[in-house]
């Protein structure tokens, strides 16, 4: 089964240049564009819970605008999970002791992370600023991916791709 890959493009530092990169990499593939927030007062990365909202039982993959794709990245996107799964890539920087996805690529049954985008539209303005205070990673706007995987380990089993 072919995922629906989701990817936010929301503001002026990335172009289009790297919309057609995504695409010439992954043409076969649907590709959602987010380029506006889904709701008043979302930013930026945080566009990426918008998929965990929806109702689907379908896999989707969800990707950062700067990503770069190599070698066998295909293998990546049609990477097998099952329901109760959230599938990543290992992190590659060390700034946060205890965290060890990269927000950079998700891929998840949407239904099945529905509670962790209700829990962050409970209190947006909470969770967007709660890694920044409690110093886990710096602002002005960061901190997605920790409170993903936060949230992954209350009811998921997180996987994170092997390495090679």
């Amino acid at each position: 089964m072919i995922p629906t890959v989701h990817c936010v493009r929301i503001g002026n530092r990335y172009g289009i240049k790297h919309e057609d990169y995504i695409e010439s990499k992954l043409a076969g593939y649907p590709i959602n564009w987010i380029r506006e927030p889904f709701d008043k007062g979302i930013s930026y990365q945080w566009n990426k819970m918008l998929p965990m909202s929806y109702k689907s039982d379908k896999p989707v993959c969800v990707i950062d605008i700067d990503i770069l794709l190599e070698n066998d990245y295909m293998k990546l996107f049609d990477y097998p999970i099952e329901r109760g799964e959230f599938l990543s890539i290992p992190s590659w920087w060390k700034d946060s002791e205890g965290y060890t996805l990269n927000g950079g690529f998700f891929k998840y049954y949407p239904i099945d992370c529905n509670y962790i985008y209700e829990k962050f539209m409970s209190d947006p303005e909470k969770w967007k600023k709660h890694y920044i205070m409690n110093k886990t990673t710096i602002g002005p706007v960061n901190g997605e991916q920790y409170f993903v995987e936060d949230s992954v380990k209350e009811r998921l089993n997180l996987r994170l791709v092997p390495a090679s």
